[in-house]
This record gives structure tokens, sequence and C-alpha cells, in this order.
């Protein structure tokens, strides 16, 4: 039976065995990191640090950024056993705008019964924290905390205590309508105050790029005190195929909230203009000729720390154009000595440096891009400057030139050490965020040389309409903080004109057309980074035949990421595209 293993979830399958009672109920409080303005703490959802089917594993998140400046990083978590041995870990971006703060949780995706280790790892700016837990898991379901508890807490609580909960969800599981039916969505309101609550409810529908309104309704609404009522509300049809705002609130005699929702309309339509300069296709000719004559010195070496009974690690470097020495992570199933097996190559998101990644009928690659070390920035970003931005004056000194033919470099090292057990007639390339950006680029400047791709969320999809979009996004998005603070600095000799005239070079969907292979895509709908209007208009410039063998999976209540259960559509689709004998 084949194993699935999920993207960017390590697991190891070095001797798991039943877990000893190791647990220590001590380490299951609340950690708390101060560093002067800066205050990190992380808390388990279920403060006896027990999780079973019906609760999930999952962590409390708190940062508070005092500073006067946006702190910026990574989170990382890594589960062990009693050997010590890792079978899951997942890395998150992280971004708090300066004076404000991010409190979310974190559900894990762990369903083995018995006892662990959790350790999580923040690194923002030039702070680091760990914080370490122990959980046990139970798949049956805890008891039942005695009646008299729930009872307690009922008397004791004020009589204004409580809240109004909005459940809303589009009647398409993905928010997605087209012109034959209707848009409409299911309402639960829960009244949870002890008191009645009156007052009314209303949607107002905005085109997401110019914010226009739509349609707007209002409606009356009373609520009998701890009771719950349904509603299906239907939404005027947009005049044409985009992706539309849906702002939902609700004000009632104590209570009064506002939430926001998002839903897309004829999507196979939705259009964009290009932003094409004329010498596009010279411009990375050109590139990808100037790389070739770059001799790529490559020095692979076993990672013995990393490596295990299993597979065998090993880190790569090589040199791509510029003269820039790059690395990645190669990992190899002890399987495939002597065998060719498919290679999945994946890439980080922004400055998010790789790990490697464990699949037991795959190969991996995972690349570090130049910029994605934050510490070894000497040859290529000395004054440490913003990575997106870095040269952006000049198309040809522009980073992403040389972060997208580092991806071109990557794949060159799989041709030129076959040996090593790479299939090449097998390729896959991957990614998240600007992962998934650097994905869709290789499979389209190398066009029949990758066989598939699996792109979630792509960032830098359409920059004129991201800039375009900036009143309408309402969360952080380091896209559009990154240029507007350079166009800021540097209004004197640098506009906006001439800043998107660069990056009409380096926009994704001019390059789409150029894709060959079946794609995969994860798009939330309410994604500030990587806008869905951008992203769909994007993959609706491959080639007709292109897309008939791809597929798109949209998920209407995030943002910039995808679920857990994504992971299973890719580790499927990977296994259909890639594994002999399939089509």
């Amino acid at each position: 039976m084949m194993r699935l293993v999920t993207l960017f979830i390590i697991l190891s399958l070095v001797g798991f065995n039943k877990t000893k009672a190791y647990y220590n109920p001590e380490k299951n409080f609340s950690f708390s990191h101060n560093y002067g303005q800066v205050n990190i703490s992380i808390t388990p959802l279920e403060k006896n640090g027990v999780f079973t089917k019906k609760t999930n594993v999952g962590y409390k998140l708190f940062i508070k950024n005092g500073q006067s400046e946006d702190q910026k990083g990574i989170i990382y978590y890594k589960i062990e056993n009693e050997n010590d041995a890792t079978i899951l870990e997942k890395t998150f971006d992280l971004n708090i705008p300066a004076n404000k703060k991010l409190e979310t949780n974190i559900l894990i995706p762990h369903t083995i019964d018995g006892s662990f280790k959790i350790v999580f790892q923040v690194e923002l700016n030039n702070l680091k924290s760990n914080f370490n837990f122990n959980f046990i898991y139970n798949e049956k379901d805890a008891k039942e905390k005695p009646v008299k508890e729930n009872v307690t807490a009922a008397v004791e609580a004020p009589e204004s205590e409580g809240d109004i909960k909005t459940v809303l969800k589009p009647s398409n599981f993905d928010g997605t309508f087209d012109g034959k039916e209707p848009i409409t969505y299911n309402l639960e309101l829960h009244n949870n105050y002890p008191i009645s609550q009156e007052g009314t409810f209303k949607y107002i529908v905005k085109e997401a790029i110019t914010g226009a309104v739509i349609s707007e309704k209002k409606y009356d609404v009373k609520l009998s005190k701890k009771s719950s009522k349904n509603f299906k509300l239907k939404v005027a049809t947009p005049p044409q195929p985009g992706i539309y705002n849906l702002e939902f609130s609700i004000n009632t005699t104590t209570y009064d909230d506002t939430t926001h929702y998002a839903f897309g309309y004829e999507i196979a339509q939705i259009k964009s203009p290009y932003h094409r300069p004329d010498d596009f296709d010279d411009f990375w000719k050109t590139a990808m000729d100037e790389l070739a004559t770059i001799s790529p010195s490559y020095k692979i070496e076993e990672d013995f720390e990393q490596s295990n009974k299993l597979f065998n690690v090993y880190r790569v470097e090589m040199s791509s154009i510029d003269n820039i020495r790059i690395n990645g992570w190669l990992t190899i199933p002890k399987t495939a000595m002597g065998g060719k097996f498919p290679v999945l190559v994946g890439f980080g998101g922004y400055q998010v440096l790789a790990r490697p990644l464990f699949f037991d009928e795959f190969i991996s690659f995972t690349v570090n891009v130049r910029g994605a070390d934050r510490n070894n920035m000497s040859d290529v970003n000395p004054n440490n400057q913003d990575i997106l931005t870095l040269n952006i004056n000049d198309p040809l000194k522009y980073i992403y030139r040389g972060i997208y033919m580092d991806c071109i470099r990557a794949v060159d090292f799989l041709f030129a050490n076959e040996n090593m057990g790479f299939d090449v007639n097998r390729i896959a390339v991957f990614g998240g965020s600007q992962g998934g950006s650097l994905a869709l680029i290789t499979a389209a400047l190398l066009n029949k040389k990758i066989r598939t791709c699996v792109a979630d969320n792509p960032t830098f999809c359409d920059y004129h309409i991201n800039l375009l979009m900036e009143p309408q996004i309402r969360e952080a998005s380091f896209v559009l903080e990154y240029l507007g603070k350079y166009l800021r600095t540097n209004a004197s000799f640098f506009t906006k004109d001439e800043m998107l005239q660069t990056l009409s070079y380096f926009e994704i969907q001019n390059f789409m057309p150029k894709v060959k292979c079946p794609v995969l895509f994860g798009i939330g709908l309410l994604d500030p980074l990587a806008p869905a209007v951008t992203t769909i208009a994007a993959y609706n410039k491959m080639n007709k035949e292109v897309i008939k063998a791809s597929e798109i999976y949209i998920f209407p209540e995030l943002a910039h990421e995808v679920p857990e259960r994504h992971n299973t559509f890719k580790s499927t689709w990977f296994f259909e595209k890639l594994t002999k004998g399939k089509k």
C-alpha cells in the first residue's frame, strides 16, 4: 500500500513504536519569552496537554511587537517520539507589523496515540526563541468534565457576558459560482447571551480590485436568549466574472461585529491584461544563455547527521548566474540505489530556508535560492536591503533575475548527475507562496523537461493589479509593504511606473503560456499576498490543452495558506503524474 507523504511535513520512519509514558504535565503550561518590546508566548489549547480526536493537537501563539519596526521570520515546530525520532515538522512565515500583535492557533495534524515532545522555534529579525512541551494524544475521547463545573461557570458569569457566533458558508463548498446557479450563503446565528438580542444584519458585495460596491442588503433579526437561527442569503449576480469580497456585519442590542468573506464568479473567464515587454522572450533567452556559460562546480557532501537507515541526505552546492553559490538538500531513499526514481524539486517561500524532505517513492531536492539565507548575505546583499526590491531599478541587475536562474541551475544539477538515480524524464517542481511562483517559472522556462508542477498561493502573479488593490487589502502584505517603502524612500529618482517596467519582466502571468505540463493550483480566496484574482487570471493564461490536464483547488475561508487536506491532493497528484504505469 502506498504511503502518501504530505509536502513540507517530514514523516521520518525511523523505528516508530508505541511510546513510553514519559509525559511530564509540568511541561505543558504557557511559556513566554520577553525581549524588551517583543513578547512571545505559546500555550497548549488543552491546559493538561492531553489531546483527543475531538480536541486535536493545537497551541496558541501570541506575539506582541512593541517595536517601531516590523518583525519578520518563521515559526517551526517538530514532534519527536520517545526515541527522539522526528515524526512531524513544519515551517510557517511570520510577519508582525510594528506596534501590532499576532494571536493565532496552530492546529497540528497529529493522530498517533502516545506521548510525545513538541519543540517550537520562533525566529524574528535578530531574535530566536525555543519552546518545549510534552503532550499525549488519545484517539478515544477524553472523559467529559463533571456537569457541576459547567453549571458553576454559568451561574458565576455576568448577565452581559456572551457573544453572537456567526457561521456564514457558501452553498458551493469552494466559494465559486457560475451563471447557471444562484449565489447563496447559509447563515447561522448563535446567540450565546443570557438575554435576547434584537437588531439588524447586512451584507455588502464589493469588487475585489477596485472596491466598488456591487450590491448590498439589510435584514431585521431577533434572537431569543441562548438560541440559534438559520437563514439562506441570496446574493445578486455580479455583472462580470471576477473575485468579489463579501462584508457581513451584525448589530444587535449588545453586539456589533463585521466579518469578511469572498467568492468567485465565472472564474474560468477571469482575465487580466498582459504587461509583457516587447523584448520579454529575448530578455530570458539572454539570461539562460548567460547561465549556461557559468561552470556549476557542483559540490556534493553527505550529511551523516541527517542521513538515517532509510535515506541518504546530501548537501549540494553549485554556482549560478553572476557566479553566486547556492545550495540545497538532496534526499534519496535507499531503496532507490541502483534504480531510477522520480524527483521532486521544491522551492521555499520568501527568505525561508529549505530543509530536507523525506518521501518513500521519490527523491527530493529542496533548493535555497540566493537571498534565502538571512545569515549569509555578503555576496548577494551586503547592505541587508529588502530582497524584494534589491536592484529593482535595473531589470538586468534585479535580484529576481538571478533567483529565477538559480531554479534553472537546480534542475541542471539533476541532468548532470543522473547516475545518482535521478529519472530526468520524471521531474516535478513544487512550492508555496514565493516557492509556488518559482515552481511555475521553472516549469515555463524549462518547458518539456518538467513533468508536472504544484503551486500553492503563488505570489508575484500580477504586480500591477496587486498594487492597484492595495486599498482593498486588509491584512499585512510584505509585497505591498516593501514596494511601497522603496517608492517612498526613492521618490526623488524612481517612480511607480519605472518600478512596474522592471517588474513586468518578472510577473508570473507573463510566463504562464510557456507552461506545458499539468499544474495543480491551491488558492485561498482571502489571500492578501497572492490575491485570488491575480492567481486565477494567471492560471487562465495557460494553453487550453494544459488547463484541461490541470486542476485548481480554491479555499474560500483561507488567506495565504492551504488546508492540511490539500496535502493529500498534492501527494495523490504526484503519484498519478510520476509513478510508472499511470497516466
